[in-house]
């Protein structure tokens, strides 16, 4: 009898090995944009935690995070972004469909996506799967305790932030190049606008969410050192205290910008009439 029990034990053993393993993957995407020259980070709607994606066992968790932006975010393959930093962290998750416990790991990948995001996020809200629906919100409301996080997630998006400031602070080239490819500031009314349109799009057009994506213009190359001032200084605190002067130093140090003889009206502040700049062209797109 202790021999039957053995070999059927080992049989479904053998068995269970070579059946392919769902795991639960944890990907924990935090993305970033501007408007209104305040900094704007893309959560969850829903009450559990950065989102979620089972995956197979035999998939990489860099290709289960991919699927979980393109799920998220549905923007265009050739859409640009800015990859800053990714840190893995360990969690105990369980095989789906059985009791064994097993360990996977978590990617937080903090990003910047490029500029006029807002027409790279079409129907966030009704995505197929009610744990992946998104909407943006302002940090400066989270830091403020305005918007209230669940601790966990809390503490992601704070990572995020750090990663995300410390990398601003070493290459501030980063601010130039987005706002060479910036055509406008989308403000917050706009933004509105365009989630209107989304509804609407979405209750009258049956084709794939995939197929309606367009890509977003792209800037001019042109920008302003007030723009950039303006940039930089939306990804920190209002508390932190910037050195403006050797801020612009830090901009025309690059190399990478050619003055024009001419002056603009600083994006985002075209209503002031005294918001008008030296302009520059960036090369290095």
């Amino acid at each position: 009898m202790g021999v039957t029990l053995s070999h059927e034990s080992m049989n479904t053993q053998l068995e269970h090995s070579s059946s392919p393993r769902r795991l639960i993957v944890t990907a924990g995407v935090v993305a970033f944009a501007i408007r209104d020259w305040s900094l704007w980070v893309l959560l969850r709607d829903s009450p559990w935690g950065p989102p979620m994606r089972i995956v197979l066992g035999t998939e990489s968790v860099t290709d289960a995070v991919d699927r979980t932006l393109e799920a998220v975010l549905i923007w265009p393959t050739v859409a640009a972004l800015l990859d800053l930093k990714a840190g893995w962290q360990e969690q105990q998750v369980y095989v789906w469909g059985s009791a064994e416990q097993g360990a996977a790991v978590s990617l937080i990948h903090s990003i910047l996506l490029r500029a006029n995001y807002d027409q790279l996020r079409p129907n966030l809200n009704k995505q197929s799967v009610p744990s992946l629906r998104v909407s943006w919100k302002s940090v400066a409301e989270i830091e403020s305790g305005r918007h209230a996080l669940d601790p966990e997630v809390r503490s992601v998006v704070d990572n995020a932030l750090i990663a995300l400031r410390s990398h601003i602070q070493r290459d501030p080239e980063i601010v130039l190049r987005y706002l060479a490819d910036m055509s406008k500031v989308c403000s917050v009314d706009e933004d509105n606008e365009h989630r209107r349109q989304d509804l609407n799009n979405y209750a009258t057009n049956d084709a794939p969410l995939s197929s309606r994506q367009i890509d977003p213009p792209s800037g001019d190359g042109t920008l302003t050192l007030a723009e950039a001032a303006l940039l930089y200084k939306s990804f920190f605190p209002p508390t932190e205290q910037i050195d403006l002067s050797n801020l612009r130093r830090r901009f025309l140090t690059t190399n990478r910008l050619e003055p024009l003889d001419e002056e603009r009206p600083v994006r985002g502040k075209e209503l002031d009439w005294r918001r008008v700049s030296k302009a520059y062209r960036y090369h290095g797109m």
